[in-house]
């Protein structure tokens, strides 16, 4: 019996995976192998193989030798013909030797797979180091996947460690990208050796920690590294290998939706661009110059191509893939050991209780079970469903507020360092701006955002002020500290304020970047005396509702009605 349920265990756990990889599979498109002794192998019969040495040094260093069969018909290294560069030597398929790359094993293995790889071949006799850098820089920045040798210059890993700090100063300052890492090594992998790897990333700015059960792997929230024996894992075996590893950084239900809807709109991107054709260069541009203010009409164009995006996510039925019934079944079958049973009244929040709310929805008195019986589940008790997923209480609250901050916010201030691009970039005073005065207020903008464009003079800007609170609160944000702050707007008795702004060349009100090394914006108002830190900006229905819910209550008007006839209208009771 208990070898039943490991088995049936195992299997979910596959299940889950397997769902999860073919998230993987739909996002990761382009990989970049970058190694000193590639080869093209050709098979000669079943027990000889044809190589052709693309690439030989002069160093005599490991791997810097081409192939010799000798009477034994075991294969001896004999030193390289200088300025060679192109040999073949017949060796047994089992004594390839370890050191070299069959680049065409790998490309096909990669092709067949669906990624397109490229090579970049450093040669040890060119000696520029600084230019092969730049090489690999170039080509691997861009890529999902890179997989780069540890000895690139005869048997010296400085190059290769070189790369590594350089690859992590380049995606440190981009926020942290997303990335697969491989040390792919004919080299008996050590401690020493994996120790190396992570110590040049670290000096790059990326600090990664080892993955328990996993040898040689180590990880952080957007970086994976991982180094393998050129003998242990086959070029034909590796991209398979890979997807797999790279579940250590994507494995979720939310991940892998973000990853295959990502990976749709890649796989649409050249159908995207030409719907955006040079035809309709004639029409934006006039729309532009007729339109107060023109940037109306760029903002449209935005709001276009983020729509076809939507489209392309839409048509690949990503949603419906990853993110319904079928795939939050597979999640609970994965992760049922890690819930936290919850009671309440005679029910108990289990497995059982949640596939039966999944089947069934739930409405305002709770939802039935298999047989229709209805489990009431009061509003106040909901949140243990939460609970009773996550493992306990503190990791109930982490994961929802994270999940309330995606919700709420368009931009926040703390998120900006995740763009590179963000330099130049500078926000504009508009609905739901967020900011906090010196004095330690807090104050969300209401103003009209069609109100804070085209301003010529000072204009004035109404603010909804908001309470710093524990607990009952409205939104939730972190600061540069990464400490949460949880402010509480106060909509039956609001505390409103008006500021006046300043505008600058572009007709809006601005941040001004802070001088303090902070990377704060600051908005000071036109009379010098108060100043504002943008915290970011919550999305335009968010601030939006805030504010109907302000016009609401002020225009309640009293009883106008026969509650009778009220209560009736709203189903409460019969006629």
């Amino acid at each position: 019996m208990e070898a039943v349920v490991i088995n049936t265990q195992n299997q979910r756990s596959h299940d889950w995976s397997e769902h999860c990889l073919s998230a993987v599979k739909k996002f990761i498109k382009n990989a970049v192998v970058i190694d000193n002794e590639p080869v093209l192998a050709k098979r000669q019969s079943h027990a000889e193989t044809q190589v052709t040495i693309l690439n030989q040094p002069n160093s005599t260093g490991m791997g810097d030798f081409l192939f010799e069969r000798d009477e034994s018909g075991l294969v001896s290294p004999i030193a390289s013909e200088p300025n060679a560069n192109m040999t073949d030597v017949i060796v047994s398929d089992d004594s390839i030797y370890a050191h070299t790359l069959d680049i065409r094993k790998v490309s096909d293995a990669f092709a067949e797979s669906g990624i397109a790889c490229s090579f970049v071949l450093p040669c040890d006799e060119d000696q520029n180091e600084e230019l092969k850098i730049t090489r690999i820089l170039l080509s691997a920045k861009l890529t999902d996947i890179v997989v780069i040798d540890w000895y690139l210059h005869g048997d010296n890993p400085n190059l290769t460690r070189q790369v590594l700090t350089k690859l992590a100063e380049s995606d440190a300052s981009a926020g942290g990208r997303l990335r697969l890492i491989v040390v792919y090594t004919g080299q008996t992998i050590t401690d020493g050796i994996f120790s190396d790897i992570k110590d040049s990333l670290s000096n790059g700015g990326i600090t990664v920690r080892d993955i328990e059960d996993h040898i040689f792997t180590a990880k952080n929230d957007s970086c994976l590294v991982i180094a393998l024996n050129k003998a242990e894992v086959s070029p034909t075996d590796l991209p398979e290998r890979l997807f797999k590893l790279f579940l250590l950084l994507s494995e979720g239900l939310i991940p892998s939706f973000s990853l295959a809807a990502v990976g749709a709109i890649r796989k649409n991107m050249h159908h995207l661009v030409t719907r955006f054709s040079k035809e309709l260069d004639t029409a934006y541009i006039s729309n532009r110059l007729i339109t107060n203010p023109p940037t109306d009409v760029t903002e449209l164009m935005r709001d276009l191509l983020v729509s076809e995006f939507d489209n392309a996510i839409g048509l690949e039925r990503i949603a419906d893939e990853y993110l319904d019934v079928e795939s939050i079944r597979l999640w609970l079958d994965a992760h049922e050991n890690n819930f936290s049973s919850q009671e309440y009244s005679r029910e108990v929040i289990d497995k059982k209780f949640i596939v039966q709310l999944l089947n069934s929805g739930i409405d305002d008195k709770g939802f039935k079970d298999h047989v229709g019986t209805i489990i009431k589940l009061p509003v106040e008790k909901r949140g243990l469903i939460s609970i009773a997923l996550a493992g306990g209480m503190e990791l109930s609250r982490e994961a929802q507020n994270k999940f309330s901050r995606l919700v709420a916010f368009k931009r926040e201030a703390v998120m900006l360092p995740k763009f590179s691009s963000h330099v130049d970039w500078s926000p504009s005073l508009t609905t739901g701006s967020l900011l906090k005065h010196d004095n330690g207020r807090f104050f969300l903008c209401l103003t009209p955002a069609c109100d804070a464009l085209r301003l010529i003079n000072d204009s004035s800007f109404v603010f909804l002020e908001a309470t710093l609170v524990q607990d009952s609160y409205s939104v939730v944000l972190k600061d540069k500290s990464n400490d949460e702050i949880k402010l509480k707007f106060d909509r039956k008795r609001p505390k409103l304020s008006t500021f006046i702004f300043t505008p600058d060349i572009t007709q809006r009100v601005r941040g001004l970047m802070s001088i303090d090394g902070q990377e704060n914006f600051i908005f000071q108002d036109a009379s010098g005396c108060d100043s504002f830190t943008w915290l970011g900006e919550i999305r335009y229905g968010r601030a939006a509702s805030e504010m109907a819910q302000l016009v609401g209550n002020w225009m309640r008007i009293g009883i106008n009605d026969s509650e009778h006839l009220r209560l009736i209208d709203a189903g409460k009771i019969s006629g």
